[in-house]
């Protein structure tokens, strides 16, 4: 069995070796969402997406909007 580590969440749209597109739903086991597709013998477990390591700066180019920045002073 092949263990897939997904960051979507509710679903996961994948393709089968005969060209099908296949959607299986996670759902919760235990402390962790996850679903095991029988058809290709494989198992989908989430994980959450790790913040981001590299800083991100305001574009001087873009007009003023709020929005989700490392810089404390402006909010």
């Amino acid at each position: 069995m092949r263990t897939v580590f997904v960051a979507e969440y509710p679903a996961v749209q994948h393709r089968h070796s005969d060209g099908g597109i296949v959607t299986v739903r996670l759902r919760r086991k235990g402390d962790a969402y996850e679903v095991q597709c029988t058809g290709c013998d494989t198992r989908f477990v989430y994980r959450k997406p790790a913040a981001s390591g590299v800083r991100h700066y305001k574009s001087p180019l873009l007009p003023g909007v709020k929005g989700n920045f490392d810089d404390a002073e402006d909010h």
